[in-house]
């Protein structure tokens, strides 16, 4: 009988505590990001109209505005990965579950068989 044995799951573990905290990282940009970015749309739009730094300045704030956004829906897809993980390794629990309890019902009649030959 070939025995199989699952990977660590230590490796799983470390890697979806490390994926948390890198999702608080960014969720902490984002929140800074966002408070900086409102900031700079609220200088660009009180400077002087008749000069042409506050329509460049608006669109540069657009144009973080839409890195943001591309940060956020990275956040989302790194947070729906990490979901993804964690279902895996309650999955390889219960398999690493199922194969031991296999085992044991396997070799308890094996030995008893020993025990009526020998």
């Amino acid at each position: 009988m070939t025995n199989h044995r699952p990977p660590d799951s230590r490796l799983l573990t470390n890697l979806l505590t490390h994926e948390k905290e890198y999702i608080k990282s960014l969720q902490t940009l984002l929140l800074s990001s966002s408070s900086s970015l409102s900031s700079f749309a609220a200088y660009a739009a009180a400077s002087p109209p008749s000069s042409p730094i506050p329509h460049a300045l608006l669109r540069v704030a657009a144009t973080l505005g839409a890195a943001d956004e591309a940060m956020r829906r990275y956040l989302l897809s790194v947070e729906s990965w990490r979901e993804g993980m964690r279902q895996l390794k309650e999955l390889e629990e219960e398999v690493g579950c199922v194969v031991r309890d296999r085992e044991i019902l396997y070799a308890i009649p094996f030995f008893k068989r020993e025990e009526k030959e020998g």
